[in-house]
Formats: C-alpha cells, sequence, structure tokens
C-alpha cells in the first residue's frame, strides 16, 4: 500500500495574525462563547502539513465571552482549549459566530460563511462513518479475542467490508459534489491514496483553476505529483516482480565489464546461468561468496557460469573486490549506479545478494539459492 504522505488537513505557508497593509476587507473576526470553561483563554492555530502554528489567542471573560480578529490565509483552521479539546473549522474574511459548550463538545456551532457550513457537514459525515467503522472493527478484535465461531467472525468481517466501501463511496461523492474545493480537499485527503489517486488529481486541478495562489494548490500539487511518483515505482515493482517470477525468460542486461565493454546476458544462452546481484560494500554478499566460487569451479566445466552484476559506485572498490574474492569467471558487470541499477531495477532487486538461476534456454528455474540448495539444484540440471 501506498504510504499516507498527507494529513486530514494540508498547509504550506504559515501566516501570521496581523499583517501590515491589510484593509479591513481581508481581516476575519470571530465573537465566541464558552461554556463551562474555566481556563481563561483560547488559541486561533493553523494547521500545516508540517506542523501546528498558533495564529492568536484570547482571554475568555467571566461570562464565557472572546473574540479573535485579525488578517491570515483562507484555509483549515481550529479553535484549542487543550490538546485534546479543539474544534475545526473553515476560516475566511468575514465574521463568526461561534457558541461551545464542554458540556455537550459535539454541539460546537460556528456560523458565518457558507463554505464553513458546507465543511462542517463534512466533518459530521466523517466523522460519524469513521466511529461507524472504528466500531466493527473493535467488534471483529474482540470476537477474535473471544474466541468466537468463524461464522460470527465472517459476518463482522463482511459487514466491515461492506462499511468500508460504503465510506469510499462517502467520500468519492463528497469530493464530487463538493461546492467548496476546500471540502473537496477534506473528502480526498481521508481516503486511502493508494485507491483514489485519480481523484487527488482532480481535486489538484481543481485548486490549481480556482485557487491559484493560494499555499493549498502548491502544497497539495506537489503532493500529487510525489504520490504519482510512488505509484508508477510500484507499479514498475510489480512488473519486475512479474516479469522475474520462475519459468519467465529472465530479462536481458547489457552492461560493461570492469574493461568497458558491454556483455549481454543473452550471450549466455546454452549455459546454465546464475545471475548473481551483489556489491564491495555489501557484507552478506561478501560471506556468501565464497560458496558461489565453490559452485563455479565445480561446476564451470558442466556448461555453467555465472554473470554477476555489482550495485556498487566505485569502479575501484568493484575491481578490487573481484579479485580479492577470487571471482575466476568473466562475466563481470555493472552501471555503477548503486541502488539505481538499471539491473536491479528491470529484476526487482530490494536486497542483495539475490540471485536467479537459469536453464541452457534462459529461463528462470529457482532464485536465491545458497551454499547446498545451489549445489543441488546445479547437480539436477547439469547431470
Amino acid at each position: 500500500m501506498m504510504k499516507r504522505i498527507y494529513s486530514v488537513i494540508l498547509l504550506l505557508v504559515v501566516f501570521t495574525a496581523c499583517n501590515r497593509g491589510a484593509s479591513n476587507n481581508d481581516k476575519y473576526s470571530i465573537q465566541g462563547t464558552i461554556k463551562n470553561y474555566n481556563a481563561g483563554s483560547v488559541l486561533l492555530e493553523k494547521l500545516s502539513l508540517q506542523q501546528v502554528t498558533v495564529i492568536d489567542s484570547a482571554k475568555v471573560d467571566p461570562q464565557g465571552n472572546f473574540k479573535l480578529e485579525g488578517v491570515s490565509e483562507k484555509g483549515y483552521y481550529r479553535i484549542k482549549l487543550s490538546d485534546q479539546i479543539f474544534w475545526l473549522f473553515l476560516l475566511e474574511p468575514t465574521a463568526y459566530k461561534m457558541d461551545i459548550d464542554l458540556a455537550r463538545p459535539d454541539a460546537f456551532k460556528v456560523t458565518g460563511s457558507a463554505e464553513n457550513d458546507e465543511f462542517q457537514t463534512a466533518i459530521k459525515t466523517v466523522n460519524e462513518t469513521q466511529r461507524n467503522l472504528n466500531t466493527l472493527k473493535n467488534t471483529y478484535y474482540a470476537y477474535q479475542q473471544m474466541g468466537m465461531s468463524a461464522d460470527s467472525l465472517a459476518m463482522v468481517a463482511n459487514a466491515l467490508n461492506q462499511a468500508g466501501a460504503a465510506y469510499e463511496k462517502q467520500l468519492r461523492d463528497g469530493f464530487t459534489n463538493a461546492k467548496s474545493p476546500f471540502v473537496a480537499l477534506f473528502y480526498v485527503t481521508n481516503a486511502p491514496p493508494d485507491k483514489f489517486l485519480k481523484e487527488n488529481k482532480a481535486v489538484a486541478d481543481r485548486l490549481d483553476k480556482e485557487l491559484p495562489n493560494s499555499s493549498y494548490s502548491k502544497e497539495f500539487r506537489s503532493i500529487v505529483n510525489q504520490m504519482s511518483q510512488q505509484a508508477q515505482a510500484q507499479q514498475a515493482a510489480l512488473d519486475a516482480a512479474e516479469a522475474v517470477k520462475v519459468g519467465k525468460i529472465a530479462p536481458e542486461i547489457d552492461l560493461p565489464n570492469p574493461e568497458g565493454k558491454n556483455i549481454k546476458l543473452s550471450s549466455l544462452r546454452g549455459k546454465v546461468v546464475l545471475i548473481d546481484f551483489w556489491a564491495s560494500w555489501c557484507g552478506p554478499c561478501r560471506m556468501e561468496m565464497p560458496n558461489v566460487v565453490a559452485a563455479y569451479n565445480k561446476y564451470k566445466n558442466k556448461g555453467f557460469t555465472i554473470y554477476s552484476v555489482s550495485l556498487d559506485k566505485e569502479a575501484g572498490a568493484w575491481k578490487n573486490s573481484i579479485k580479492n574474492l577470487n571471482m575466476q569467471w568473466e562475466n563481470q558487470v555493472s552501471d555503477l549506479k548503486y541502488w539505481q541499477s538499471e539491473a536491479a531495477m528491470k529484476y526487482g532487486v530490494q536486497g542483495i545478494p539475490a540471485t536467479f538461476l537459469l536453464d541452457k534456454e534462459g529461463k528462470i528455474v529457482a532464485t536465491n539459492l545458497r551454499g547446498p540448495a545451489l549445489d543441488q539444484k546445479l547437480a539436477e540440471l547439469l547431470q
């Protein structure tokens, strides 16, 4: 699964509460009332992808009233009383009225902006669905701990899967029908990014069009580009894994040897070939190399050879290790690109040593054989 690279609210530029030169039309004001609160102050914070920034604070008078006003970028903010008590809202240059009752935290009410009204509805919708999903998850885990029957577990699992599918549909419908680009952004950032890449791109396009100068647009475009790169890399890895499964013809490798002359893997057809991905800096590779050398010496006169692909970066270290490790075979290649080696990416190599054993037709017959297992397979192929 693609790694999640954004939070529910995305922000880049941090603005102060008061900017010199701002007109009255740029200002926001918040007239608030808090019941059942005795701590004395509230904070206005702006949520960022990297951090939460305090924008302003206000004293709460004995009657529970407070007022905040200033200038800040339109976007996602929160009124905070403590680390556990806060409420999200969409701030823009307008006048807000806010009512809070600590005896009934879910009854938070903020009016003054049509976009914020839509945002509050989205928050309530998503929170309610997430609570239902969490209840089902907790039920499933409790059933497991209680040793409930397979039928009971299957029933809860089915309900959980249906609820998850309904939640994803809810998020898709929400971002599609959102009047505000901020609400659309809220919906997609609550969704699994690996399943919503197309929707994320659509929201990024919308932000670019409707809010071209917003920090949100710039930051989210960067995030979507990063997600696209991750998706492409993951697809490439899946394609590579499929291409090097046992039974497949080994993909071509054509890299230079230490003298700069390219050696094609396909030039070794007619022999049993061990493709060995290694590097001079790789401790496990050096520990395994005596077994590889022993296999080469035992079977080299029976139609066996080795095609070693180094993930080194420095030619000197590569060449010295070939000599020091007694790697006598001629087929030593490397593009000296480290983990960006073209061959390593083509074969989906994520760790070394990594080996692929080919029969005389170039078909992969086994992978990652070590010591006795390699010897046994070679004896089978070369009998």
